[in-house]
């Protein structure tokens, strides 16, 4: 049985497992955020697309973010040692560090962007773990 091209596609694997996992554990739950910030903000702002594409921007950063965090994380374990692994998990850092501070650069100065709604993505993760974990606890 031949397989569609859509199917071919979404049984490849570009990331491991668990960046994987983590992505679609965020991604859905970042652009349904997104989403709903959209909606709060049409009374007060209209039809303004900065909204749309800080949001967006934030949303790129945050994903790119969480991506290289899983790859660094990943990869230190197979270090020969804890110093080798500390100073590449360091080096990710700071590359992590450079691409949100790119994009809050990007956001804050740029008229395309609405700044807060650049920052407001990338304090996605920490809200969505510690909500998960609170709900998990309490069932």
């Amino acid at each position: 049985m031949k397989r569609s091209t859509p199917a071919l596609f979404m049984k490849r694997k570009i990331f491991s497992k668990m960046i994987d996992n983590e992505l679609r554990f965020l991604l859905p739950k970042s652009l349904l955020a997104d989403l709903l910030i959209f909606i709060a903000a049409l009374p007060f702002y209209g039809l303004d697309f900065t909204i749309v594409l800080g949001l967006l921007l934030g949303t790129a950063a945050m994903t790119a973010n969480i991506i290289l965090l899983g790859y660094s994380a990943e990869r230190a374990v197979e270090k020969h040692s804890v110093k080798a692994a500390k100073r590449y998990m360091f080096s990710f850092y700071l590359i992590r560090f450079v691409i949100m501070g790119a994009a809050l650069a990007i956001g804050f100065t740029s008229d395309l962007f609405n700044s807060v709604c650049t920052f407001i993505p990338l304090v996605y993760p920490k809200t969505f773990y510690t909500g998960s974990a609170i709900f998990r606890r309490n069932k």
